[in-house]
């Protein structure tokens, strides 16, 4: 029988999917380790890549020449310098308000067989997350904009430099449009506290897209845990044990696909005990409403009576002979 429905309200949580990878499911539930990602390693090309413009254009864009030799145009050197040298010092994770995305279920939690965390957020108007005791980040929410562009004179703040936080909105904190449907927030942090962070000793720009930098994380900031349509038992039982001294709640996603492949969250209560949930088929994750309105059975007085007996005797006298087994053993 396909459990009732219980839809899990959003309320003042932000989200974050997670892929079925056996290193991040590991880092994060048993080693308490969750990963601040480097601009250079993220997934699109134009992130933290803005159209630089200036107040006046004359000769920004011109490259230099000494003795034959050639030097970059202002516009490189600060892009080069100014931008890249700094924004590669921090680390991001990114969260969201929407739980119900297709597409990132498929994207970022790699075809549902990876994981949904729901993060406690007390306000949501002031979002802060306490990664580890006492450290509480804010959550920042992402504008999303037609033209990704920066003007340097604007942000400048003297001697060539620009201060972080206006760095921090104009880069870090804008995506193009393409992207709006994630309803992106994100956790900025200095990747100097990791241990193995080493600036660079040259000042110009480097790209750091192979190093994976890991920061404490406390379970306890998390509300929930809901696993994909096609998430593993093998991954459920990990989490679930890791997890098993802290209040956190287990929820089931399930697709009505009669009702345009509508996404909705099931307790794992709805499905009796951990070990009945963890013997489930996956694939009864995915189903027709319909078949809420037909929960009463049709008795039969032999075996022989259910119609696709006949098809396939010996499949269905091992499969009954294998529940009543389970029956006996309950006993």
């Amino acid at each position: 029988m396909i459990p009732q429905i219980e839809k899990i309200k959003q309320l003042r949580t932000l989200f974050k999917y997670v892929s079925d990878s056996p290193s991040v499911i590991d880092g994060i539930f048993n080693k308490k380790k969750i990963r601040f990602t480097q601009p250079a390693a993220l997934n699109d090309p134009l992130e933290f890549n803005p159209t630089i413009r200036f107040n006046s254009e004359d000769g920004n864009f011109k490259k230099f020449s000494f003795n034959e030799v050639n030097f970059p145009s202002i516009h490189d050197w600060y892009r080069l310098n100014v931008i890249e040298s700094k924004i590669n010092n921090f680390g991001i994770v990114s969260l969201t308000d929407n739980p119900f995305s297709f597409e990132m279920w498929r994207q970022y939690s790699n075809g549902h067989k990876g994981i949904l965390i729901e993060f406690d957020i007390p306000d949501k108007t002031k979002p802060m997350v306490e990664m580890s005791d006492g450290q509480q980040l804010k959550a920042h929410k992402v504008r999303y904009v037609k033209n990704y562009n920066i003007n340097i004179d604007k942000l400048e703040k003297g001697n060539n430099s620009i201060p972080f936080y206006r760095m921090r909105d104009a880069i870090f904190l804008r995506k193009t449009n393409h992207w709006k449907h994630e309803r992106e927030y994100r956790i900025i942090r200095p990747l100097m506290g990791c241990d193995n962070f080493k600036k660079p000793k040259k000042r110009t720009s480097y790209r750091d897209d192979n190093n994976i930098y890991l920061f404490p994380i406390s379970l306890k900031c998390i509300n929930s845990v809901i696993f994909g349509v096609n998430t593993p038992i093998e991954t459920k039982s990990k989490i679930i044990e890791s997890c098993k001294n802290n209040k956190i709640d287990f929820l089931q996603t399930i697709i009505k696909k009669d009702q345009g492949n509508k996404l909705e969250f099931v307790s794992l209560k709805e499905f009796g005990s951990i070990n009945e949930f963890l013997s489930m088929a996956p694939q009864i994750f995915t189903f027709d409403s319909i078949a809420t309105k037909f929960t009463d059975k049709i008795l039969v007085n032999s075996i022989n009576e259910i119609p696709y007996y006949k098809i396939q005797p010996k499949d269905y006298d091992e499969y009954y002979q294998k529940q009543l087994s389970k029956k006996q053993k309950k006993k």
